[in-house]
């Protein structure tokens, strides 16, 4: 299914379950009772040949996600953003992914309470073009992070002060 942007709706979820269930070392038969869903059942809806699947309810497929430690927004987010990625890097930047997804599903009922505690809106307080501006602002928050601890351990590595 396509959409404005050719952004596509569906995609296949089972690789990025599979994957999850591999770096956790968990196993169909530990994933039922965590799902509440029979081991066999578990092996039709994961079944490595897309051919050979059964078709996922939406109840099943949260309930996956929740026992592998994530929700529909990780999975959606996960699937796009690692979507031309190796296994390797998928684990370098599975935490910032996550991470990520944690804010923007956050972001906005503290968005609400602020703006509730200001007085409320009326709808034309708040641009859609502010997006950019935010996003580059997180970027480079976390640039700023990533080099301070870069050279923190720079550092620490050539016998500098200790100083964190």
């Amino acid at each position: 299914m396509e959409v404005a942007g050719g952004d596509e709706l569906e995609g296949d979820y089972v690789p990025l379950i599979l994957q999850a269930m591999a770096e956790k070392n968990t196993t169909q038969r530990k994933l039922a009772p965590l799902t509440g869903i029979s081991k066999s059942r578990l092996g039709v809806l994961l079944h490595r040949d897309p051919e050979k699947r059964a078709t996922m309810t939406l109840p099943e497929f949260e309930r996956i996600l929740h026992a592998l430690g994530m929700n529909l927004v990780h999975a959606y987010v996960c699937l796009k953003a690692f979507k031309d990625l190796d296994t390797y890097y998928r684990r370098c930047y599975s935490t910032a992914v996550f991470m990520l997804c944690d804010i923007c599903v956050g972001t906005p009922q503290k968005m609400i309470g602020v703006l509730e505690e200001l007085g409320g809106i009326d709808g034309t307080e708040i641009r859609l073009n502010w997006s950019p501006a935010l996003q580059n602002a997180l970027i480079k928050k976390v640039t700023e992070e990533v080099e301070a601890i870069h050279e923190r351990r720079n550092r620490l590595t050539n016998g500098g002060d200790f100083d964190l």
